[in-house]
């Protein structure tokens, strides 16, 4: 178990890395083009490869903890109990944001493959993944609550808000207006990248500055660094929906 929760890491890694520079080939260039086209494709085909190895290997932390994060024999019993504890909670939240990857990607890419057809999206296995997500930002509201943790309460209530959203756009009944569906895909790619880049910022930063974001004149700056893509992302996506919105609204007369 412990080779293959390792590999799933490293591939992890490796896929995070290349999607946070591939991210903005699409973002920035010309919506509709060749290469927003291609570049987005590849995008999505990396980060469904980050939110796959990210379940496998946070599933293996929920399960294992003790085999896919080691501990010296000499530690004691309670010392054990509480890094498992740890382990399962880190475990927990890594899980939500591979799941909030996999549904932004998943209904990014449908929603501008199929467009003012949106029957894809109401069937089992989107449906299912939305649903997911929904859990996953729920779990993270209760255990947030319980432990006092705002990262957990802030991304419990991005991806409860994100998943309730897809849900909404894929059942209501009409769209609001034309080239909605234009709207939904670009609100869902950047949370993609909320979630890819939160990813690195946990994991990458507390590796990387761990020793400055301890102690010192940059203590507490963590959560910082943690919270930053989703405020950021969100203030995009609201910015973007509102500017499309006005864009595309069929006015009276």
């Amino acid at each position: 178990m412990f080779w293959l929760h390792q590999s799933a890491l490293y591939l992890h890694i490796v896929a995070g890395v290349i999607a946070l520079v591939i991210f903005w080939v699409p973002a920035i260039s010309k919506k509709g083009a060749l290469n927003h086209k291609r570049f987005g494709r590849i995008f999505a085909i990396i980060m469904y490869t980050v939110g796959w190895s990210g379940v496998l290997i946070t599933s293996f932390d929920l399960w294992r903890p003790l085999v896919t994060h080691p501990v010296p024999v000499t530690t004691t019993p309670a010392a054990i109990d509480a890094f498992s504890a740890e382990v399962r909670a880190a475990a927990t939240f890594l899980l939500s944001l591979s799941i909030l990857v996999l549904a932004t990607t998943r209904h990014g890419w449908l929603v501008i493959q199929h467009k003012e057809d949106r029957r894809i999206l109401r069937r089992p296995v989107h449906v299912a993944l939305c649903l997911g997500l929904l859990t996953a930002g729920v779990t993270l509201l209760v255990l947030g609550a319980r432990r006092g943790d705002i990262l957990m309460l802030i991304f419990g209530a991005l991806e409860t808000w994100v998943a309730a959203g897809f849900l909404r756009y894929g059942f209501k009944a009409e769209l609001a207006h034309p080239r909605e569906w234009w709207v939904e895909h670009l609100g869902a790619l950047i949370a993609s990248g909320i979630g890819a880049y939160t990813a690195f910022f946990v994991v990458g930063a507390a590796s990387l500055l761990g020793p400055l974001l301890e102690g010192g004149s940059f203590a507490g700056l963590g959560v910082v660094f943690w919270v930053a893509p989703g405020v950021i992302g969100g203030i995009a996506i609201g910015r973007l929906s509102r500017k499309y919105r006005q864009r595309f609204t069929v006015k009276p007369g």
